[in-house]
């Protein structure tokens, strides 16, 4: 044979079976995705590698990610930079406000949030709760005075209130007598007193006259209802009558008109008085009109730095409680070896089809070097 042509033979041959063998090989990295067997007997090299080591490969994958990528000190490194932190900061403070500045309604978002809340069940809830607080402060308190439960302001304006008291009365029976209607019943209750007298009061009577005894007391007793001692006299009446009050035990004042009573009274006059209707039909904007700024400027900042200096702290905690290593091998395992051999050749197929083009060079430059040898030692 000719040995130009002996030369390329053994060239083409040794290029042929490198590049194959390369091309093979790389294949045999992903196929056959399963064992193939004739009988019992399992073909050598099936399945491929990665198929076949897919579970060790899923674990040490697992064991890469938390050792050597996600590690608590690369984490708390990204979550203190001042760079993430003002981005952080910079999107809870537009979603703070976005939030903030909503025009949907109080009952709108609650029924968001899968709250069906009316204000009619709002009155009757506050009204139960108001009651149950009653009673459990009144435990507390039942067997105290009344004074005792009183501060020294509030004492002060009781006496106050007291004094107040008795000039009205005063006042008001004052006025009282000086009306038409007072005089004539002053002079109808001394008729009536002098009927009630026989014979002697017949007989004052027809002395003084059908009046004159009223015009001989009226201007005494308007003299007296007028007078300060009539004054004094009313305002010791009532500080006396005060005083029994404020002497006794909570629970007796309570039991004139039954805990129970009082405490549905309270309670449903309360819950009655507060405006839940216009409460749950106002925008959370107008809610939180006052504290917008506030809580963009100045609460979100902290709160952003606090949650920053928490996560960090337990970074550790966290990725043992995810157990992240567990959740990357199984996501590798549970990966499928077809879409993972499409995903690998579509990113390196430009390098694996060098890798075969070397495997075919060097079997060409194998099969030059035997060619000289045959020729050589033939």
């Amino acid at each position: 044979m000719h040995p130009i042509v002996l030369i390329l033979l053994m060239m083409g041959i040794g290029a042929l079976i490198g590049g194959v063998t390369n091309s093979l090989a790389i294949k045999m990295l992903f196929r056959p995705y399963r064992a193939i067997y004739i009988g019992k007997f399992r073909v050598p090299f099936t399945p491929g590698l990665i198929p076949k080591r897919q579970n060790e490969l899923a674990r040490q994958l697992g064991k890469m990610v938390v050792n050597h990528l996600l590690t608590p000190e690369g984490i708390r490194r990204k979550l203190t930079e001042p760079v993430f932190v003002s981005q952080m900061t910079s999107w809870a403070e537009g979603e703070a406000e976005r939030w903030l500045k909503q025009d949907k309604t109080v009952q709108s978002l609650l029924q968001d949030f899968q709250m069906d809340v009316s204000s009619e069940e709002m009155r009757t809830k506050t009204a139960v709760w108001i009651e149950q607080r009653y009673h459990k402060l009144m435990h507390e308190y039942r067997q105290q005075e009344i004074r005792e439960l009183l501060t020294p302001e509030w004492t002060t304006k009781v006496d106050n209130g007291v004094d107040q008291a008795a000039e009205h009365i005063q006042k008001s029976i004052e006025n009282y007598f000086r009306s038409t209607e007072g005089r004539e019943k002053v002079s109808a209750l001394i008729d009536h007193y002098m009927d009630n007298q026989g014979f002697l009061g017949s007989m004052i009577s027809s002395f003084l006259g059908p009046d004159g005894l009223t015009e001989r007391l009226y201007p005494i007793l308007l003299k007296y209802v007028s007078d300060k001692e009539m004054s004094e006299w009313l305002k010791t009446m009532l500080h006396a009558e005060k005083d029994k009050w404020l002497d006794m035990p909570l629970e007796s004042v309570e039991e004139r008109i039954g805990s129970d009573e009082i405490g549905r009274m309270i309670g449903r006059t309360t819950a009655e008085a507060l405006p839940f209707d216009q409460w749950l039909g106002r925008s959370v904007a107008d809610w939180t009109a006052p504290i917008q700024d506030k809580v963009t400027k100045q609460w979100v900042p902290v709160l952003i730095n606090k949650a920053v200096d928490v996560i960090s702290d337990k970074v550790e905690g966290m990725i043992q409680s995810v157990r992240l290593a567990e959740v990357v091998q199984e996501e590798v395992e549970a990966f499928q070896v077809d879409r993972l051999e499409e995903m690998v050749l579509g990113i390196s197929r430009r390098e694996f089809k060098m890798i075969t083009y070397l495997g075919a060079l060097l079997g060409g430059l194998i099969g030059l070097l035997q060619a000289v040898l045959v020729m050589v030692i033939g």
